[in-house]
């Protein structure tokens, strides 16, 4: 019998039901074992019944997890986006953390697997000539708690996390009251058009929200108000695009993003997804909101044309080390671009060496306020130092393959 087609209906035509699943092993990641987990997930939501696939990435052994479940709905082009590209599967694994995407929606890669056969939304809305169900995200996290127990082990937090297309099932979910209950933490990433500081004012979500975005996204209703400070932060990474250049991405990313910036907010959001996570569990508040300083509406720049980041106080801090170096002008947009590229005794130095240090400076200033990880920063570090006499920037430029592998440049 086909893995897909082995669950038995859901009882009376109400209940949930997983099917259950094929797997296949995904390798080791920092001494933990993990399988993916691919079924049918089927039942009813208040509006009509679904029939849809899902996935799991799950620790063999259940009792290796560190009990914390990750909710992706899927992007309508990219998929489970954040597990593959922007968190990355050896990020979240080596900490233990649980995955799991299901279909919402029959737009597109929404739906998660395009191939399984017989998946149907009957509930929901209709839009672009498919159909939506934003409740079914909320069905499956529940469901991950009682009839998914035997794959995801014991479950004490789950979280929800989207990018762009699918971060906005995520905020309705909020506003609509659907999300709580059922989320402990929220992050959605280059999200606009929502105000859910109102919601959570309003006790329409009894978790907390981390949201992460690029200069290039309009983040005027998302803006740190002040009026939940014990669940609610905004960033915005100065300089970066909607869709940055991830590196180290799969060759099959949809996106054309290879060599076009830089400037990225991923390493932001690994930090700020972390610190979300201590939030919930040990109440230890994340850095206070950024947003980038504006004037009459308008974004004030530095002399080279980048934005100028401050936190909620208006207080200046630090931005990516070299756009507070001045190494070019990093133009935001939905895929980024640079100019006027600076050489570094453009920039003011005499030696590579004395550019390396200030660099590194930079990069402590960055990781001391809390935007990077140590891992991240090192790595930042280690590419700025790869082609002496080149800069960071630089090295993008005339030696990207040097710089994604981190290894020094053969001409240098």
């Amino acid at each position: 019998m086909a893995p897909h087609d082995a669950a038995d209906a859901p009882q009376g035509g109400t209940k949930d039901r997983l099917s259950r699943p094929r797997t296949t092993p995904l390798g080791s990641f920092g001494g933990i074992r993990y399988v993916q987990y691919d079924g049918v997930f089927e039942g009813r939501t208040s509006t009509g019944r679904f029939r849809v696939p899902y996935r799991i990435s799950a620790p063999a052994q259940p009792h290796r997890s560190n009990g914390t479940v990750v909710v992706e709905p899927p992007h309508f082009v990219a998929g489970l986006g954040t597990l593959d590209v922007y968190l990355g599967r050896d990020f979240l694994f080596r900490r233990g953390f649980v995955h799991a995407g299901v279909g919402w929606s029959t737009l597109g890669n929404r739906i998660l697997d395009p191939s399984v056969p017989g998946t149907f939304i009957k509930g929901g809305i209709e839009e672009d000539g498919a159909r939506v169900d934003d409740e079914i995200i909320t069905d499956f996290a529940k469901a991950l708690s009682s009839g998914g127990r035997s794959m995801v082990g014991k479950v004490s937090r789950k979280y929800v996390t989207g990018f762009s297309d699918s971060s906005y099932p995520i905020l309705r979910l909020v506003h609509a009251g659907a999300a709580a209950g059922v989320f402990d933490l929220a992050v959605p990433v280059t999200t606009e058009g929502f105000d859910p500081q109102a919601d959570l004012t309003a006790d329409r979500f009894d978790g907390k929200i981390v949201i992460v975005n690029s200069e290039a996204d309009d983040s005027t209703n998302l803006t740190d108000r002040g009026v939940a400070r014990n669940r609610y932060r905004f960033y915005v990474v100065a300089g970066s695009p909607h869709i940055p250049d991830p590196l180290d991405a799969p060759l099959d990313l949809p996106f054309p993003v290879r060599r076009t910036t830089p400037a990225s907010f991923v390493p932001a959001l690994h930090a700020h997804f972390l610190q979300g996570h201590g939030w919930v569990r040990k109440g230890s508040p994340p850095p206070t909101s950024t947003q980038l300083r504006t004037q009459d509406g308008t974004i004030v720049r530095d002399p080279n044309g980048n934005a100028i980041t401050e936190d909620r106080t208006g207080r200046r801090v630090p931005r990516l080390p070299f756009i507070e170096l001045g190494e070019a002008r990093y133009i935001a947009g939905f895929v980024g671009s640079y100019e006027n590229v600076r050489t570094l005794q453009q920039l003011g130095f005499s030696t590579h060496k004395a550019y390396a240090q200030a660099f590194a400076a930079k990069v402590r200033d960055y990781q001391k306020a809390r935007y990077i990880l140590p891992e991240d920063a090192g790595d930042m570090r280690r590419r700025a130092r790869l082609c002496p006499p080149l800069t960071f920037t630089e090295t993008y430029r005339d030696h990207y393959t040097e710089f994604v592998d981190i290894q020094p440049c053969t001409a240098s």
